[in-house]
C-alpha cells in the first residue's frame, strides 16, 4: 500500500511540474491589437543564405478588461500586416508575443476595443 500511495504522490508531482512548465514556457494571456502601420521592413539572411522579409511592429495591445501592455511582434512573411487588422495575440510575460490570429472587430472585447478606437 505505501508503495502505490509513493507512487501516487511522485506521478501527481510529476504531472504538476509538467503542467508549470508548459505553462511558464508556451502560456500567456490573450491581447487585443490594431494594426496602424506596415511595421518596420527589414531582410534578413539566413544561415543557408536566403533572404527573408521581417517586419517589426512595437504597438501597444489590451486585455479584455482594458489593461495596456507595450508588445513587440517580429512577422518572417512577404508582406506587412493588413493595416486595419484586428489582432488577438497569446502574449506570455517572458518570451512575448507567442502567436497571432487576425479576428473581426466584433470579437473584440468592449474594453479593449474602446481603447483601440481611442488611439
Amino acid at each position: 500500500m505505501k508503495k502505490i500511495m509513493a507512487a501516487l504522490v511522485f506521478t501527481a508531482i510529476f504531472l504538476g511540474g509538467c503542467f508549470a512548465t508548459y505553462h511558464y514556457y508556451y502560456g500567456g494571456n490573450d491581447y487585443y491589437t490594431v494594426i496602424t502601420n506596415a511595421g518596420e521592413h527589414d531582410t534578413e539572411i539566413s544561415d543557408n543564405g536566403v533572404a527573408e522579409d521581417v517586419y517589426r511592429y512595437t504597438q501597444d495591445a489590451y486585455s479584455s478588461s482594458g489593461e495596456v501592455k507595450r508588445v513587440k511582434m517580429n512577422e518572417h512573411r512577404s508582406a506587412p500586416l493588413r493595416e486595419g487588422a484586428y489582432l488577438k495575440l497569446l502574449v506570455n510575460p517572458n518570451k512575448g508575443v507567442l502567436s497571432w490570429e487576425e479576428v473581426s472587430e466584433e470579437d473584440v472585447p468592449k474594453a479593449a476595443l474602446e481603447k483601440l478606437t481611442a488611439q
